[in-house]
C-alpha cells in the first residue's frame, strides 16, 4: 500500500466512525507503526484536512458544529474537582472541546479533549491519574479555560448555571 493509499484509508476510517480512533488501532488495522500514523496524520493536516487529536485518538472535524453554540468559559478549581467539573458540563449537554492555560513564556497552551459524555470523562481522568503528570491547570493555580459546544442557548445557560452553583466559574 502506498503512503497516499494509506492516508486515504485513514481518512475513510475516521469518516466512518462517530468516535475517536486511536493511533494504535489505526496502525494495527493498516499494519504500520504508530509513528507512520503520526506522520500520515500530519500530512493530512498539512493538506487542509482538519483532524483533531484527543486523549482517546483522532477525530475528523467535518464542521458538524455549524449548528452548535461555541463558547469559551473561565474556570478555577483544584485537581480533585476536575472530574466533577467535566461531568457537570457533559451532564448538562455540553461538549468539552479543550482546556487552555495561559503561560507567561509560551502563551496559550491548549490540550484537546473532546469530551461528550461521562464515559469520555472517566477515560480522561483514568489517563490523567495513571500517568505521573499534572493537569495543565496546575501551571496556573487552577485557572483555565474550556471551549465548550452546546446545541442551543438553553443548554449553554444550564451548563453555566450548574458550574456557577458548584463554584467552578472564575
Amino acid at each position: 500500500m502506498t503512503g497516499s493509499d494509506r492516508r486515504d484509508k485513514i481518512l475513510n476510517l475516521l469518516k466512518n466512525k462517530n468516535k475517536a480512533v486511536s493511533g494504535s488501532k489505526l496502525s494495527s488495522e493498516l499494519n504500520v507503526s504508530r509513528q507512520v500514523i503520526v506522520g500520515d496524520v500530519a500530512l493530512l493536516r498539512a493538506s487542509g484536512i482538519h483532524i483533531i487529536s484527543t486523549p482517546r485518538g483522532y477525530i475528523l472535524n467535518d464542521n458538524k458544529e455549524d449548528n452548535y453554540i461555541i463558547k469559551t468559559i473561565a474556570c478555577k478549581h483544584d485537581k480533585e474537582d476536575i472530574e466533577d467539573e467535566l461531568n457537570t458540563i457533559v451532564d448538562e449537554g455540553g461538549i468539552v472541546e479543550d482546556v487552555i492555560v495561559e503561560h507567561s513564556i509560551y502563551g496559550q497552551i491548549i490540550g484537546n479533549l473532546h469530551l461528550e459524555c461521562r464515559r469520555d470523562v472517566k477515560e480522561f481522568i483514568e489517563k490523567l491519574n495513571s500517568k505521573e503528570t499534572s493537569p495543565l491547570s496546575h501551571l496556573t493555580d487552577g485557572v483555565h479555560l474550556h471551549t465548550i459546544k452546546c446545541k442551543d442557548e438553553k443548554t449553554y445557560k444550564q451548563v453555566i448555571t450548574s458550574l456557577t452553583e458548584k463554584g467552578y466559574l472564575y
